[in-house]
């Protein structure tokens, strides 16, 4: 039962709550109403992992004060990624200025916002279309959590980088920062400080993002000390209070499993490449498309070099929905599978996606888990007709946007 919760912390407290702690900040101030989301086909933008497949959770934090969850802003959204076949982990950081665009808006907003306007779906889906990776969970925390897991864990010793001093009696929760430069063990309360500054860092987001990942590291080895084992209910009672999830106890606990061996040290730590900006006075990180690209391949799919996949790829419209074939080759090219071909079909009367193939099997399976859709069928009459090795017929199932 012991070795049962020692898993259990692992995965709750470190994955839940350690790796979203960078999460529970400040709540952006503003009066978007909640819009209905785009209809997404068969079910939620939330896929169930295959045998062995890498696993990828979104972590997001908010500042639900006084209970109110509706029209928040996330303040932090990571991506937790984890390869049950050889330990290898990362954490993606995506700085809540990034400018997106957020399905059922028009134009940009900045990433954060997905969550105000259509809660965890629509924030999953601007995550899964800035990066083009599949979701297969989430883990939503409240700040508060983090608040009470330094407190319960006695203080986390950490290096402030400089004098922290800040005052906005008008933010929600009012904001009050007085820490000195230095090492020192900081209680919730002076964590919570030392996370929610942001104005004294030279590049704003990406230095509290950097200073947010060394405070996750010293927390994560804290829980994971020996002494943690006594504060096990305290862990218990924390999750169920401020963590919300998709995920059952069996996939939890199936995840913790695979989890428990990582070695927090050598978690891979990286922040979706961009630059801040000014547009139309309002502060933005716009993103860099090819470096994320890079960066993705990397991370989620172990190839350093986006051309070392030799394979040709037709991707063809049959669904008449406009716009679905560039969307659908743009997130293929992301993880080093760029078509050679992006057009219609001969007719935009397909119900279902259907990926045809002849010799390329395995392939025609990596397709298909990416774009999330995609029965497979062996024609090799159809491929030799196309001279390609794969073609991939999108049909109504596939909605622009996706």
């Amino acid at each position: 039962m012991k070795h049962f919760f020692k898993i259990f912390i692992v995965f709750f407290v470190i994955f839940s709550m350690i790796f979203g702690t960078s999460l529970y900040l400040i709540v952006a101030k503003g009066s978007d109403e909640l819009v209905k989301v785009p209809p997404l086909g068969e079910g939620p933008d939330i896929v169930e992992p295959e045998k062995n497949e890498r696993v990828n959770v979104l972590l997001l934090g908010v500042d639900s004060l006084n209970g109110d969850k509706k029209g928040i802003r996330t303040d932090t959204m990571m991506i937790l990624s984890m390869d049950p076949k050889n330990g290898d982990s990362s954490i993606l950081s995506i700085p809540r200025d990034t400018r997106v665009k957020i399905r059922g808006r028009k134009g940009y907003d900045k990433i954060n916002a997905a969550h105000a306007y259509g809660g965890v779906e629509l924030a999953v889906q601007a995550a899964k279309d800035l990066l083009g990776i599949r979701i297969h969970h989430y883990v939503k925390v409240d700040y508060q959590a983090l608040y009470k897991t330094v407190d319960d864990v006695g203080g986390v010793e950490v290096y402030v980088p400089m004098n922290m001093k800040y005052s906005d009696p008008y933010a929600t929760p009012p904001l009050h920062i007085n820490l000195k430069k230095g090492t020192q063990v900081l209680d919730g309360k002076k964590a919570m400080q030392f996370l929610r500054f942001r104005k004294g860092y030279a590049n704003q987001d990406l230095g509290r993002i950097e200073s947010q990942q060394k405070f996750m590291d010293a927390l994560a080895k804290k829980v994971l000390s020996a002494s943690s084992i006594f504060r096990i209910k305290d862990y218990i009672d924390t999750f169920n209070m401020y963590v919300d999830t998709d995920m059952s106890v069996p996939e939890m606990v199936s995840l913790a499993k695979d989890a428990k061996d990582i070695d927090v040290s050598n978690i891979r730590k990286e922040t979706v490449p961009g630059v801040a900006m000014y547009i139309n006075g309002l502060s933005y990180y716009k993103p860099n498309t090819d470096k994320i690209n890079k960066l993705v391949n990397e991370l989620y799919y172990g190839n350093n070099n986006q051309s070392n996949v030799e394979l040709d790829i037709a991707v063809l419209n049959g669904s008449g929905i406009s716009g679905v074939a560039t969307e659908v080759s743009n997130k293929l090219a992301r993880q080093g599978l760029k078509p050679n071909t992006v057009g219609n079909a001969d007719d935009f009367n397909n119900l279902k996606t259907i990926i045809y193939y002849d010799s390329k099997k395995e392939e025609a399976e990596k397709i298909s888990r990416i774009i999330g859709k995609g029965q497979l069928k062996k024609d090799k009459s159809k491929i030799e007709s196309k001279d390609v090795d794969i073609i991939v017929l999108i049909g109504k199932d596939i909605k622009g946007g996706n």
